[in-house]
């Protein structure tokens, strides 16, 4: 008895010592609450999880090189808090290895974020939760494979990036190929950025809604001006409707909102409004509101509200087309 516990204090000690050498952290959030919903299919009450933030598990390091240079990765899994599941692949949430370096940022290779999620949770009141979060009804996609991604250090605030998405199919560069751009200005209370993305199909056409072009700027006034934070977004969406029928696609959706910061208590807003250029009868217009209550740095309990009206060629939130979304929901999350 005294052999194993010597040797699982010594197998933790090692362990320890591995993890100070490589930088190694382990994180999570864990995230349940009861929604409700009442979509055009009937009422229904569920308890689930990350309704404020996906439930997850991460792991990220970094390792310091010769002459300023870093090795960095990160491994993130999303999980269900509900069923104890893994929630899509094992690593969905990101898995990748790269450098970086005070002279040039970083550079990054595997399954990333898309930059139109990284850009548009910094602007979006609801920080992506609850049901007030941008990709609700933005069309924005939450992760590349097969992707290098560049982030450059920031010279006055200002910094770029670049993603590429290799589409690995034989004798075409361009089927399924990702190329997205983006700029950003933060400065004190400013955050401005602006994102283009473009997702080739499989025969190399623009795909379904496959070219964005995201916009977005928040502003905190800050203690002095009650808390009060202003938000705002604009997405245009292009793309053809199938990969036989190339006619074009096109939407414009507009965001705006804000949150006001007192001690523990955060109250969120929002309009989004959804007009589709190229369809007759399909556009949607969305209000939110969230509440969260910080219990300490790392606990917060949350609820939220939100409308959708939909025009009956559109089902957006819903469960038919034309049907109105009303959707609610309240819950508590941890982080670690």
């Amino acid at each position: 008895m005294k052999k194993s516990i010597l040797a699982l204090a010594l197998l933790g000690a090692f362990s320890s010592a591995a993890m100070a050498q490589s930088s190694v952290t382990i994180y999570g959030i864990v995230d349940a609450g009861v929604a409700y919903k009442d979509a055009g299919a009937g009422k229904l009450t569920s308890l689930d999880s990350g309704l404020n933030s996906t439930s997850r598990l991460g792991f990220k390091g970094t390792e310091a090189l010769s002459g300023g240079l870093k090795a960095n990765f990160n491994l993130e899994m999303g999980l269900k808090s509900d069923t104890g599941a893994n929630d899509a692949a094992i690593f969905a949430r990101g898995a990748w290895v790269g450098l970086s370096g005070d002279e040039f940022g970083s550079v990054n290779f595997g399954r990333h974020k898309s930059l139109t999620y990284i850009y548009g949770a910094q602007i979006d009141p609801f920080m992506d939760g609850l049901l007030g979060k941008t990709d609700l009804m933005f069309k924005i996609n939450n992760v590349r494979d097969n992707s290098i991604t560049y982030t450059s250090n920031s010279f006055s605030g200002f910094s770029v990036a670049a993603q590429y998405g290799f589409g690995e199919k034989a004798g075409d560069a361009t089927a399924n190929r990702v190329t997205s751009v983006a700029a950003s200005y933060v400065n004190g209370p400013l955050n401005a950025n602006i994102v283009w993305d473009q997702l080739k199909d499989a025969n190399g056409n623009t795909a379904v809604g496959g070219e964005k072009l995201l916009a977005g700027a928040s502003y905190d006034f800050g203690k002095d001006f009650f808390g009060v934070k202003l938000n705002a977004m604009y997405e245009e969406i292009k793309g053809t409707t199938s990969l036989t029928n190339l006619k074009e696609t096109k939407e414009q959706l507009y965001m705006i909102g804000g949150s006001i910061k007192d001690g523990a208590n955060t109250f969120i807003l929002s309009y989004t409004d959804s007009n589709v250029k190229t369809s007759v009868n399909a556009n949607s217009n969305r209000v939110a509101l969230g509440y969260t209550y910080d219990l300490s740095k790392r606990t917060n309990l949350y609820a939220s509200i939100a409308n959708v009206k939909n025009e009956k060629s559109v089902k957006t939130l819903a469960d038919v087309n034309g049907a109105t979304a009303r959707l609610f929901n309240v819950g508590i999350r941890h982080k670690f």
